[in-house]
This record gives C-alpha cells, sequence and structure tokens, in this order.
C-alpha cells in the first residue's frame, strides 16, 4: 500500500514537472499549428493575386493557351512541365512550373497572366506555418520543438495512468479545482487525436532530422540521405520516354481531364505533368486524391496517377491508390495526420477546434500551477513568479503580436524593399514588447486583459486593414467565399478576445470568485 501510494506521487511529480518544461513551447506549436492546419486559405487571402472567383469548373479552362503562353516564357523548360489545377491546396489559379524556372500563374476564367507573389513580397501563411515547428530558429528550433513533440507524448501517458490511478471528482469549490477539471476533461476526450498528431510531428522534427546520420551509419557513409536508402521504394522512378522528335497537335487539356474523369469518377485532380509535350510520345501524368480513402493517398509518397496519350487520350496507365506496397501506406498515413492532405475545409475546423482546446487545456494546466505556488504567498506577500510572466508573454501575449502580422500583411506596400523582413521584424518585436510588459506589471490578471484586449483590436483590424488595401469592394470579398471567410473568421476571434478581455478578473481577489461562478 505504502509503495503503491509512493508510486502515485512520483508519477504525478513527474507529470508536474515535464509540463512545466514542456507546456510552453508545446503551447505555442499548437497556436501556430491551427494556424497552420488552415494555411491553404490564409495563403489566398494574403496574396493580391489569388484575389479572383474560385468557383470555376475544372472542364471548362483553356489550359493549352496558358501552357502556350508559358513555354513563350524565355528560357522556360520544355519538358516535364506541372499543372498545378484550381483548388490545390485552395490555390484558385492554374499555376504552370517547373522545378527549374519560376512558376506562372493564370487566371482561370479569363487566361490573364497574374502577378505571381514571390516569397520575398508575401509570406504570411509559411510563416505562421514555420513557427508552428520552430523553423526560424533552424536545425535548433526543429530539434527543439521535436522533443517537445516527444516529451508532451510522456504528458499524455503520465496523464492518463493518473486519471486511471486517480478518481478525479470534479466536485471542487476553488480555482485550483475548475482548472484541474477543464485540463483532465479536454484531454480525456481529445487525448487520441492529440496524441496521434504530436507524434506525426515528433517523428518529422527528429526523424527526418537524424535521418541523414542514420543513413550514413547503415550503409557505411554510401548514402547520405534517407531517400538514398528508401528512395526508390517511396518514390519509384518511371523510365524516361524518348522524343521521337515528330510534332504533332495536343488533345486539349480539359478534355483529357475528362477522360481521366470518366476512368475514375473517385478522384478529386490536383496536378498534371506534361511529358514530351507536343511530340508523338506525348504523355499526361494526371495526379488525384481519392477521398473515399483518406490516410492512404493524396500527400507526398502514394499519388493516384491516370496516364493518358496527350495526342490521342488513349490510356496508358491507371495507377490506383491500392497499388502501392505497405511501407508506402505507413509513410503516407504518418504525412496524412499531421499534414490533413486532401481533407474538406469542415474536417479542417475540426480539427483546428480540437486542437485549440488543446491548447486551452495546457494553459489551464500551467495556471493550475501558478495557483498552487501562488497560495503559500498569500496573506504574505504579492505572488510574483519568473515562469508566470514567461508564459502570460507566451502563452497570451502571442495574440497581439500575430495580430498585427495579419494587418502588416495588408499595411505594408507589396513594392516594399525587405517587407517580409519588416513584417517578421515587427511581429518579434510586439512579441518581445509583451515579455517586457509581462514583467513589468506586477498585476499579471490586469496585463491579461490588455493583451487580450490589444489581440482583439488587432484581429478585427486585420479584415478592415483588407478590406480597405486590397483594391477590391466588400462585395466583391462577398463573392470570392475562401477569402471572404478569412476575414469572417479574424473579425469573430478578435471580438471573441475582446469579450475575454472584459469578463477576465481584474486582480487574484476577483478571481477567486470568478472561476467558482455557476
Amino acid at each position: 500500500m505504502e509503495k503503491s501510494k509512493l508510486f502515485k506521487q512520483r508519477l504525478f511529480r513527474i507529470h508536474i514537472a515535464s509540463g512545466v518544461i514542456f507546456s510552453i513551447i508545446m503551447y505555442i506549436a499548437i497556436f501556430f499549428g491551427v494556424f497552420a492546419i488552415l494555411l491553404p486559405y490564409i495563403k489566398t487571402w494574403e496574396k493580391p493575386s489569388r484575389h479572383i472567383d474560385s468557383n470555376i469548373n475544372i472542364y471548362k479552362i483553356d489550359y493549352n493557351y496558358m501552357i502556350e503562353e508559358a513555354l513563350k516564357t524565355e528560357n522556360f523548360p520544355k519538358n516535364n512541365i506541372l499543372v498545378s489545377l484550381p483548388g490545390r491546396m485552395g490555390d484558385p489559379a492554374v499555376t504552370i512550373s517547373h522545378r527549374f524556372s519560376q512558376p506562372i500563374a493564370f487566371n482561370p476564367a479569363t487566361k490573364e497572366k497574374l502577378n505571381n507573389e514571390t516569397k520575398e513580397q508575401s509570406h504570411l501563411a509559411e510563416f505562421l506555418n514555420e513557427l508552428h515547428y520552430g523553423a526560424p530558429l533552424k536545425v535548433i528550433g526543429r530539434v527543439s520543438f521535436g522533443f517537445v513533440a516527444i516529451g508532451t507524448m510522456v504528458l499524455i501517458i503520465t496523464g492518463l495512468i493518473l486519471i486511471t490511478l486517480f478518481k478525479f471528482s470534479n466536485k471542487g469549490k476553488n480555482q485550483q479545482a475548475v482548472f484541474s477539471k477543464i485540463h483532465v476533461k479536454v484531454f480525456t476526450w481529445l487525448f487520441v487525436p492529440f496524441l496521434l498528431i504530436t507524434l506525426s510531428g515528433a517523428v518529422m522534427n527528429v526523424g527526418l532530422i537524424s535521418s541523414a546520420p542514420m543513413s550514413q551509419m547503415l550503409t557505411k557513409g554510401e548514402a547520405k540521405t534517407i531517400d538514398a536508402v528508401v528512395g526508390t521504394v517511396l518514390f519509384p522512378q518511371s523510365k524516361p520516354v524518348k522524343k521521337v522528335n515528330k510534332e504533332v497537335s495536343m488533345k486539349p487539356l480539359n478534355e483529357l481531364l475528362q477522360i481521366a474523369n470518366q476512368i475514375n469518377p473517385q478522384l478529386t485532380f490536383k496536378v498534371v505533368k506534361l511529358i514530351n509535350w507536343k511530340d508523338e510520345t506525348a504523355r499526361v501524368e494526371i495526379e488525384g486524391y481519392n477521398p473515399y480513402k483518406p490516410f492512404l493517398n493524396g500527400g507526398i509518397f502514394n499519388k493516384p496517377t491516370i496516364t493518358l496519350n496527350a495526342h490521342t487520350g488513349e490510356l496508358i496507365e491507371n495507377q490506383k491508390v491500392l497499388d502501392k506496397t505497405w511501407p508506402v501506406f505507413v509513410a503516407e498515413a504518418l504525412f496524412f495526420l499531421h499534414f490533413l492532405f486532401g481533407i474538406d475545409i469542415f474536417s479542417r475546423i475540426a480539427v483546428a477546434i480540437m486542437m485549440a482546446l488543446c491548447a486551452i487545456a495546457i494553459g489551464f494546466a500551467m495556471m493550475l500551477y501558478l495557483e498552487k505556488k501562488a497560495k503559500k504567498y498569500e496573506n504574505k506577500i504579492t505572488f510574483y513568479d519568473g515562469i508566470g510572466k514567461f508564459s502570460l508573454a507566451s502563452m497570451i501575449g502571442i495574440i497581439p503580436s500575430t495580430g498585427a502580422l495579419f494587418i502588416l500583411q495588408w499595411a505594408l506596400p507589396f513594392d516594399l524593399e525587405d517587407r517580409v523582413i519588416w513584417q517578421q521584424g515587427i511581429f518579434y518585436n510586439i512579441w518581445l514588447a509583451t515579455l517586457f510588459w509581462s514583467f513589468y506589471r506586477i498585476n499579471s490578471y490586469q496585463a491579461a486583459k490588455e493583451f487580450f484586449f490589444i489581440g482583439g483590436i488587432t484581429f478585427i483590424l486585420a479584415p478592415i486593414f483588407h478590406n480597405i488595401y486590397s483594391g477590391f469592394t466588400f462585395f466583391e470579398l462577398l463573392s470570392m467565399s475562401n477569402i471572404f471567410a478569412v476575414d469572417l473568421t479574424l473579425f469573430i476571434f478578435g471580438l471573441l478576445q475582446l469579450y475575454i478581455s472584459k469578463k477576465l478578473p481584474k486582480n487574484r481577489a476577483e478571481a477567486k470568485f470568478f472561476w467558482i461562478q455557476k
């Protein structure tokens, strides 16, 4: 009996100590991860060139005209050209690209060539995604975030054991009981998706970084990357098709897409690869995603493909989802769990809400830890804790700095030199300012209210600045459903923060009664 009690105490202390160490970085990863889940829509919102009608039938677009226009571009490669169809990763444009050339984008309705913004002009969505996995800190950041993901899995496992061993009544009437109840309830219901997403993130961060030295060890220095070890299995290369140098007419690409749709109507087409275009041996490889077989296709390793003769439309190969081997399915499922390839907006929103709830649960766990520490000093001295101040800036101060990113996306001119550097630099400075303010303010409750208020203002101003500086009227934006949805979400998120700012207690004395109100 004594040993069992000692085991529970030690396990509880391990859970608390690990939580304090890993919670802040994990919270940051989840916070930006929510934005990363909605990345396709933010990428469309952030670029003026993508403010076009997204309700286009892909089978009625004149792709051949756009291909010809791209081929007229100086030094544009003539073989293995990729045509990204409207809707791929939320992009409404037709994009023609090659690995050795800058992509060229077209409006699918008007066939007009678009001003395709470079990453030096617009990098908002990708930057939010990079913050999600620590990329701004290079290898140190990725490894740190990866090990935090591993540490979080330890927290999940120890938490499940504690829930099993301890019978939490959740009937307490003080702040600590409320914080504990919220933390336990959320992770009791959501530990499975949270565990799977965290596991896949840990494998991608730590696993991919460590794959290079492991590959060298396994092959005794012959292979320097993981691709050289497993590339032939995951990325089997088809034999190149030799040209006969006989020019023939190409069948319209939209007709070839219709033929492919008849062959496999379950596929949602994403990309078309043009091989030996205009030659008698020309063919098109049409990549798609089968929504009826999620986890198994549509991402990186398994892309169902229909290959047609570009001159006659004759079927050459029909590669289905289940034609690959099991290692490909394992790798594809692992990446699907994290990137959510191909799923619809409603599924993305559902996952984003679940992850947001997990971030809130982590926040309440930190508040529980700080409340226990504060009780030791009650009626003695004012509680002032460095970890608490750092947590305040990291978990709440991050909101107004992120809101500023969205404002600056449209407030800064797109022709401004070093535009992205200015945008990101201001973001870091605002975030750092919240850290200074957190330590300056003795009353953390008041600082939290101020951060939520400023955050609410910034997120409300973001769609307003977008309406002013995008060059489109409100009614024009209203017809662009994906773009207007981002504006509406930002506005509602801002209003929510203003509401939270108003409702939160002003000080510790008020907080004692605030959290136990029915």
